[in-house]
């Protein structure tokens, strides 16, 4: 199979649609010879900060030399990023060690699908049902982690957690709950209580747990779960937290023993998911993996997770962000105070249909000058009309531009004799490609000069 092929059988696969549970997960692993037994797993629950928090604490066991797995969802420029391989490089720098970052390749991407259609035709062939995409990106994570011979991987719950599939796995160093809020309420239920109580699904019996800070109702269903299962529980405590120098190019911060931490992530919110990483790091090194203080040093400063609040121009300043539920657009909102007060703003905003689109409205809406709304490029993208309407009945000034090459152009008009404005593209996480590759050659050609520096 090569991968033309493996991305066919995917897009097929993509018709069954979600179906939560772990029969069907554990029963195409059993085929596979139950590759996810052999690897040990950092498992990552939460409703957002999954993705910043797994790629600190990836990068530190990197920095650590462990050959560490990551595997998150859903993909943001390339399909083959979700499937990840960190290591360090051996070779020394003058500018000090290096990480090397790697996404599946094609070539071994087609190689674990090409298993994969075999073990669902022989499913299907005994009367089993045939495994969903996701079960099937669980199943090739797994696989490639072992073919890499990782140390340890650090993998993403895709929902909820209770009944992911990644929940299959019971080689987990440690549990760990970012930030958790209201969001999939039709799936998760419609209280934090119960959205809680599946992401709290991840607590395996007897292996360290570590909490983001989280609100009381929250916190005590976490709590619940770790006695239950005889889990030790580590909460983060952000009162600890001394930051010194917040700009755009990154925070310095004091972490209780930890003085004078580096960051490129940008925003108040990146400090609480790297102490966050930071307590599971240290939980993992009490479990089977020695890391050094240094190493956490390097690692958090290594750093890097594209697409949250990312500054993509300079010349003019576009900020790309996932934000696109309610605990996301609260973040997204203090970022925007504190590091665009003083600018300018314009908004290219498109969210799917069943987010809560008129809170994540009402949280950040205020801050623009313009909103230039747009359909993401699926089936479960909100139509840019409703999104404009929705916006105008806030009070909010907002256009139907449709698309992204439009809202470009039509931004373009609004500012060539402006100055001191930025522009935030923001809302589902596949946009974020389409704006980051089209925005310079588009925005240039619209304003009529050389006008974008990258």
């Amino acid at each position: 199979m090569n991968i033309t092929d493996a991305m066919i059988f995917l897009e097929d696969v993509k018709q069954i649609g979600s179906r939560p549970g772990l029969a069907t997960i554990s029963q195409l692993l059993e085929e596979l010879g139950s590759p996810q037994k052999e690897v040990a797993f950092v498992h990552v629950a939460g409703t957002n900060g999954k993705g910043s928090v797994s790629a600190y604490i990836a990068t530190i066991l990197a920095s650590a030399g462990y050959v560490t797995g990551r595997f998150s969802s859903p993909a943001v420029f390339a399909y083959r990023e979700m499937i990840q391989l960190l290591n360090k490089n051996v070779q020394e720098k003058e500018s000090g060690e290096v990480i090397q970052l790697f996404s599946i390749e094609e070539e071994e991407l087609a190689d674990c699908i090409s298993e994969i259609k075999a073990a669902c035709s022989r499913m299907i062939a005994n009367g089993k049902n045939h495994p969903t995409i996701f079960e099937i990106e669980t199943a090739t994570a797994f696989l490639y982690f072992l073919k890499k011979k990782c140390d340890i991987a650090v993998i993403e719950v895709g929902m909820g957690g209770k009944l992911d599939a990644t929940n299959v796995i019971d080689t987990t160093k440690c549990a760990v709950l970012t930030a958790i809020s209201m969001d999939h309420m039709e799936y998760l239920g419609d209280t934090l209580q119960e959205i809680a109580e599946h992401k709290a699904g991840i607590i395996k019996r007897n292996i360290p747990v570590v909490t983001y800070q989280q609100q009381e109702e929250v916190q005590k269903v976490i709590e619940k779960r770790a006695i239950e299962k005889g889990s030790s529980l580590i909460e983060a405590d952000f009162s600890k937290i001394v930051i010194k120098d917040m700009d755009m190019e990154g925070t310095l911060f004091d972490y209780s023993n930890y003085k004078n931490l580096k960051i490129k992530l940008l925003g108040k919110n990146q400090v609480y998911n790297a102490v966050t990483a930071i307590l599971a790091v240290t939980a993992l090194h009490d479990n089977g993996f020695p890391i050094k203080t240094e190493e956490i040093y390097t690692g958090l400063e290594s750093t890097v997770w594209e697409g949250r609040f990312q500054p993509i121009c300079k010349k003019p300043l576009v900020i790309i962000d996932g934000a696109h539920n309610e605990g996301a657009a609260e973040v997204l909102a203090e970022n925007i105070r504190s590091y665009l007060k003083d600018k300018k703003l314009y908004y290219i905003m498109g969210m799917f249909k069943d987010k809560d689109y008129k809170t994540v409205l009402q949280l950040t809406g205020k801050y623009a000058r313009e909103i230039y709304c747009i359909t993401p490029p699926t089936k479960r993208g909100l139509h840019s009309k409703l999104l404009a309407e929705e916006a105008i009945s806030q009070g909010i000034s907002a256009v139907d531009a449709g698309n992204v090459e439009t809202a470009i152009h039509m931004i373009a008009d609004k500012v060539k004799e402006e100055e001191n404005y930025a522009i935030l593209a923001f809302g589902s996480l596949s946009i974020l490609k389409q704006i980051k590759e089209s925005f310079p050659l588009q925005f240039t050609k619209s304003i009529g000069r050389d006008e974008v520096t990258v």
